[in-house]
């Protein structure tokens, strides 16, 4: 059967269309699967941070974390490996223009998205056909504050033809990094440190100096202070000069006697001083001529860097006063204390009492005080006490005037001074009633009077007072219960409570992490269970370290089923902690989501995909940021984005998605695939019955030239 004109026209162009919708719908999926196997390593963010030298990299990896690449060049084989298994890394750098790759341990790199430049560094200067003195820069690493060059100094200077550098007076006139140590440089978070010196020269005309002994060049005399400190010494030096000018002077630990290349100061004076610090030093002087003196030896000591340490503050409601016990392991001891109402350190300038004893006490009014203490150096105590002197209607009486258990009789019969007891109860929820002795003391947050669901066998069942002094006393009934329990056995968390941050706690989640200030030397931790039969071991270190420190909650149940909760405390080298807990960005490949902080909840249509790869940045560095796992989805699963910030505190980001509706090209691809269908249908058919069916492209072309060509003339 031959078709109309019409009918080839109509059929040519739903023709067109499929083949068209059919191309965008492969590139689509492509495009779709493509992204669907991004990589789960990568670097987050680097940023220059805490000093113009430092680039804080962040990174993730679903399989570890080796290390890191930084070179100067996009080719990774030029690069600088740094191995580490931290998500947060700091490297220090030289001025330049940095790419950074991250390597996870199965031997995949990432690459950052873009460079990092740093711009306020170091930078080696380079000087040709000099003449004359001068002075130059010199850029070096350092990992333990002592020097190491990597680049020689006669490479920093080139005299010009006719002259050579005189050693005499090549010499270092200050170095950056001369007061850091292996200790500050690794508290920083470096493995080493971008540091750099000040050299002088003297390029001279071609010539040279003797170095004969002038018995009327000589040192007169080497002397320095013998007062404590907590910084290097001063050592005033008087020369007297020969024959010629004094030219410069020579400093060493060694009493080997120098020559004239070794690493002279420059001086024209006979009287000079020079900074150095704890040791026994030799000194020399030379002329002009090049003659060189005898030495003098003078011992630099009494310097302490040490910090006092506040052992404990006892305050006494009675007598009202504060007892303060402090120790001073760098020698100098103790020399003053500064008691103030205010948590804010002191200076040396501050107003200081002085004394010279470990232990001292001072009179207070009642309130609340926080201690420092200095030492002769003129360190102060890093740590700081606080103690609480308590009004004359404060006590520290922390006993209960009544105890009971409603329609259920306890054993022994209540005394203020009993602390166990015991208890059988026919009925499964008891009400615990218990009253105070002292009305300025207090129940403990969730130990006192309530209403306690027991469960089959013995139940301890506590109450808990503590003092207006602070100090805390424990009663404790054992309930024996032979009935039917209505809750279950549980060795899960119901609180945990903690003396600093805002820690947001989860029964579910066993790990965290939180900073706390240098100020805080002991965490105290507060378990509360969900089961009050179940028995909670606490591991909390006496005192907590600079940097990393670990605390375990072990929740074990009456049938031996136990949770840890693992807590990961990192003291800070300062008292700021972070309360940031927002994201920067959220970023779902393949979506527009319009992010803003503020908004918590996104949805998105998950179409016919079962992984999502999303990307969240948290606006805190030093916040943590985890992400529920993104594979295996369907329409009824929820990802959650959790922004943990330095104090512990949390806040939940969700992604959920549409669940109902078929969109419009759906629908378009429906339609345009069953007339596709029909057609298909219609085709094997008439063939069947004997028809022949052909397409006249020639109509169609027709139909499109008369097309534009009455447009034209219109």
């Amino acid at each position: 059967m031959k078709m109309s004109k019409k009918q080839n026209i109509v059929a040519s162009i739903l023709f067109v269309l499929l083949l068209i919708v059919g191309t965008v719908s492969l590139t689509v999926f492509s495009k779709n699967v493509q992204e669907s196997y991004a990589l789960g390593t990568r670097v987050v963010s680097a940023n220059v941070s805490n000093g113009a030298d430092i680039v804080a990299i962040r990174a993730t990896s679903s399989s570890g974390i080796a290390g890191y690449y930084v070179g100067t060049s996009a080719n990774i084989n030029s690069a600088t490996f740094y191995s580490s298994n931290s998500t947060a890394y700091n490297v220090s750098l030289l001025n330049g223009t940095y790419h950074i790759w991250v390597k996870d341990t199965a031997g995949g790199t990432a690459k950052y998205a873009s460079t990092v430049t740093v711009k306020n560094s170091c930078s080696s200067n380079y000087i040709s056909n000099a003449k004359g003195n001068g002075t130059i820069k010199h850029c070096y690493y350092t990992a333990n504050g002592s020097y190491h060059e990597e680049t020689m100094s006669d490479q920093l200077v080139k005299c010009a033809d006719g002259y050579k550098r005189d050693e005499s007076k090549t010499q270092i006139t200050k170095d950056s990094c001369s007061s850091l140590s292996a200790a500050s440089i690794q508290a920083m978070g470096l493995s080493k440190k971008v540091c750099y010196k000040i050299w002088s020269y003297s390029c001279v005309p071609t010539g040279g100096g003797s170095t004969s002994t002038n018995n009327s060049l000589s040192i007169l005399s080497a002397t320095t202070s013998g007062d404590w400190t907590n910084y290097n010494k001063e050592i005033t030096v008087t020369s007297k000069k020969g024959s010629s000018e004094i030219a410069g002077y020579y400093i060493s630990t060694s009493s080997a006697k120098p020559n004239a290349n070794s690493s002279w100061n420059a001086t024209n004076s006979t009287t000079w001083k020079t900074t150095q610090g704890a040791g026994t030093y030799y000194i020399w002087v030379k002329d002009t001529q090049g003659n060189i003196s005898n030495y003098k030896s003078v011992t630099v000591s009494k310097i302490e860097t040490t910090a006092p340490h506040i052992d404990s503050v006892i305050p006494s409601s009675v007598n009202k006063n504060l007892t303060i016990n402090a120790s001073d392991e760098g020698g100098s001891g103790i020399a003053g204390y500064y008691v103030s109402t205010e948590n804010t350190a002191p200076t040396l300038s501050s107003s200081w009492n002085n004394s010279n004893s470990n232990t001292f006490s001072i009179n207070k009014d009642p309130g609340v005080y926080y201690v420092w203490v200095k030492d002769a150096a003129g360190n102060i105590s890093s740590n700081h006490k606080k103690a609480t002197i308590a009004a004359s209607s404060n006590t520290d009486n922390n006993s209960l005037a009544s105890l009971s258990i409603k329609d259920v009789e306890i054993s022994p019969a209540f005394e203020a001074g009993v602390t166990e007891y015991t208890a059988t109860s026919s009925i499964s929820k008891i009400v615990l009633d218990a009253t105070l002795q002292d009305s300025n003391a207090s129940f403990v947050k969730n130990y006192g009077p309530r209403t306690v669901t027991l469960k089959t066998g013995t139940n301890n069942v506590k109450i808990k007072v503590k003092s207006a002094l602070g100090n805390t006393k424990e009663y404790n009934i054992k309930v024996t219960y032979n009935g039917k329990s209505s809750s279950k056995v549980s060795s899960k968390l119901k609180d945990l409570a903690l003396n600093s941050g805002n820690l947001t706690f989860d029964p579910n989640i066993t790990e965290y992490r939180m900073y706390v200030p240098r100020s805080l030397e002991k965490l105290e931790v507060e378990a509360l269970p969900e089961d009050e039969n179940a028995t909670v071991d606490i591991e909390n270190p006496e005192k907590l370290q600079l940097g990393d420190n670990k605390i375990t909650i072990k929740v074990t149940a009456t049938d031996n089923t136990s949770t840890t909760y693992t807590l990961n405390i990192i003291r800070k080298n300062t008292d700021q902690v972070s309360t940031n807990n927002y994201l920067s960005s959220l970023v779902i490949t393949g979506y527009k989501i319009n992010f803003s902080r503020d908004v918590l909840d996104y949805k998105i249509d998950l179409k016919n995909k079962t992984h999502l790869n999303i990307n969240a940045i948290a606006e805190d560095s030093n916040a943590e940021v985890t992400i529920d796992n993104t594979k295996s989805l369907t329409t009824d699963s929820v990802i959650h984005v959790m922004v943990r910030a330095e104090d512990g505190s949390a806040r939940i980001y969700t992604i959920s998605f549409n669940k109902g509706g078929i969109s419009f090209w759906k629908i378009i691809l429906i339609i345009l695939g069953s007339i596709f269908l029909l057609l298909l249908i219609g085709y094997i058919v008439l063939r069947i019955m004997g028809y022949n069916i052909y397409i006249n492209f020639g109509v169609i072309k027709d139909f499109f030239l008369n097309l534009f060509r009455r447009n034209k003339d219109d």
